[in-house]
């Protein structure tokens, strides 16, 4: 683990990252552990392209829950594996949402490709910028 000084003023945005990354591992579960009800707007078992698979939907959104929530704890403890823990939870949740797309979805998706890249390509936030 190492911590890195942070810039001036840049406490807020690890926080904000970090708030981030648990919240969208708990979203997971709370989109995906709960039987869907009658008049839900959709359900998010079910796959455009392999039909109801509730079960396997439920334990790839249980995995990538807890990549996340990894990436939120490590980037809180300075870890420095936090950026490769954040980019496998954001495209596995990425390719969770295709593979189970719903319209509901598409803001979410952008979200997470936008962070994908950024972390992959721009390397953005940087660890100065975060401490990790």
């Amino acid at each position: 683990m190492n911590s890195i000084p942070y810039e001036k003023g840049c406490e807020m945005w690890r926080f904000l990252f970090i708030a981030f990354l648990l919240a969208h591992g708990a979203i997971h579960l709370a989109m995906w552990i709960p039987q869907p009800k009658a008049d839900a707007p959709f359900d998010a078992g079910r796959s455009w392209l392999l039909g109801n698979q509730r079960l396997f939907a439920l334990i790839l959104a249980v995995a990538i829950a807890v990549v996340l929530i990894a990436a939120g704890v490590g980037l809180w403890a300075h870890a420095d594996w936090w950026r490769a823990a954040a980019i496998v939870g954001l495209t596995g949740s990425l390719g969770l949402m295709i593979l189970f797309f719903q319209t509901w979805f598409v803001p979410i998706e952008t979200v997470n490709a936008a962070l994908i890249v950024s972390l992959l390509w721009l390397q953005w936030p940087s660890a100065t910028m975060v401490g990790a």
